[in-house]
């Protein structure tokens, strides 16, 4: 192993390292309070999910190591469950990278170092053996390596264009249980469309208009909330300066196709673990026809964990820095998604709710599945690099040996156990009353 990678390959907890319990309540600040404890709830459920949680701790452990000093777009946390399938605006199922709360540029490798811990953590609660997690994460840091080589060998609009075929790799997986698994994925992942949110979180009001259930505090009816969550606007009102406020960010086209569409409801709605607590709203629209459903999230973008604490960021808005560098990334990309900014000046960024979305269940993977479930996300991860900054940067630092894989894994399992240190001490906040957890 090279110098060089040896110092990438190194965990060492700087003697000043911060406590991640405060990282964790500093990143809570200008959340909503009684969203907090169900996060918590969430973090607590596994290892997996604590890591999920806590992208600003391993941020800024990153950010006190040694670099490669290769900068592209960074996904920002591109753990296993980051990646996904949705449709694209021609109706297409398409696997990449679903998660761009946190990108910002930066050194390649602390994507792919994300990817990897939470691969071999994933391994750890499969109960595969130190070793065996070891080498799964050096044969999909391997896949990384390869996939950038290829990458970096294409013409740059072969490359703009690659993208996973999901039909194609349902037929060509050698591994049968992978297989079937991705084929139950997909089905499912199809059929969570517009109708079927709605059948599952809306009803008819007595007037006849369908508006969202009020199930508080996951599902809370903006009608229902205090004035001022609204800024002391009508619900009419408040949604009048949103659509506006979106519409900015839009293209013509889309804009068009948005103005036949009638708004009908709004509702807070807690998704995810490590977004908890943010402002997160589900906005329902209805259109000319009896199916014709719009179901639309606004979530709001917070300051990248990525972002140094004395840098100003690239761009004016923080929504605009999430859908700019997921449009850059993936693919292809939701035709809804824009930012906006809401009445009380927060930054918002828009996609089409549940659009054919669906993931991976991990506890659900064999440890060939997993294995192999590693290299697909390396693939995306490589090709999402690699529009950002084309590949031959990365390619040319990281060679064409396996030194570069060894440092990876190396790195995989020993910040591993830091990571499992730092959630017994998220457990021991919990249980000693410091942090209330909730598993609603």
């Amino acid at each position: 192993m090279t110098n060089t990678f040896e110092r990438l390959a190194n965990w060492n907890p700087p003697a000043n390292r911060r406590d991640p319990l405060a990282v964790l309540r500093e990143q809570e600040e200008g959340r909503i309070p009684w969203l907090l404890p169900i996060r918590h709830g969430r973090m607590a459920a596994n290892l997996f999910a604590h890591v999920r949680g806590s992208a600003a701790t391993m941020a800024a452990d990153l950010a006190s190591q040694p670099s490669s000093g290769v900068l592209v777009q960074l996904c920002g946390d591109a753990h296993l469950l980051n990646f996904g399938f949705y449709a694209s605006p021609e109706r297409s199922l398409l696997f990449d990278i679903v998660d761009f709360d946190e990108t910002y540029p930066g050194p390649f490798e602390w994507d792919l170092k994300r990817l990897l811990v939470s691969l071999y953590l994933t391994g750890r609660e499969h109960n595969l053996e130190g070793n065996d997690c070891l080498r799964m994460v050096k044969r999909v840091a391997r896949h990384y390596r390869k996939s950038i080589m290829d990458l970096a060998q294409m013409p740059l609009m072969e490359m703009w264009a690659m993208r996973v075929d999901v039909e194609q790799l349902l037929v060509d997986s050698d591994n049968k249980g992978f297989r079937r698994h991705l084929k139950a994925v997909t089905k499912k992942a199809r059929e969570r469309d517009t109708l079927h949110a709605a059948e599952r979180i809306c009803t008819t009001n007595g007037e006849g208009h369908l508006i969202f259930r009020h199930e508080p505090p996951e599902l809370w009816r903006h009608g229902l909330l205090p004035d001022e969550w609204r800024g002391d606007l009508s619900c009419a009102d408040w949604n009048e300066e949103m659509e506006a406020s979106y519409s900015d960010s839009m293209p013509s086209h889309v804009q068009q196709l948005l103005s036949y569409f009638r708004w009908s409801d709004w509702a807070l709605k807690a998704v995810g673990v490590a977004s908890v607590g943010t402002r997160c709203a589900i906005g329902l629209w209805t259109g000319p026809h009896q199916d014709d459903l719009l179901i639309l999230q606004c979530k709001e973008a917070r300051r990248s964990v990525l972002q140094p604490p004395d840098a100003n960021a690239p761009w004016p808005h923080q929504g605009q820095r999430v859908v700019e560098s997921q449009r850059l990334m993936q693919t292809a990309s939701d035709a809804f998604l824009g930012w906006s900014t809401t009445p009380e000046g927060h930054n918002m960024v828009w996609r089409h709710f549940r659009d054919w979305k669906g993931s991976v269940v991990l506890e659900e993977l064999d440890d060939a599945g997993l294995a192999l479930y590693g290299k697909l996300c390396a693939w995306v991860l490589a090709k999402a690099h690699a529009r950002s900054s084309k590949a031959t940067p990365i390619a040319n630092f990281i060679g064409n040996d396996d030194s570069f894989d060894d440092a990876m894994a190396q790195f995989s399992a020993t910040y591993s156990e830091q990571a499992r240190c730092d959630y017994k001490q998220f457990l021991a906040a919990i249980e000693a009353g410091d942090l209330v957890s909730s598993h609603a």
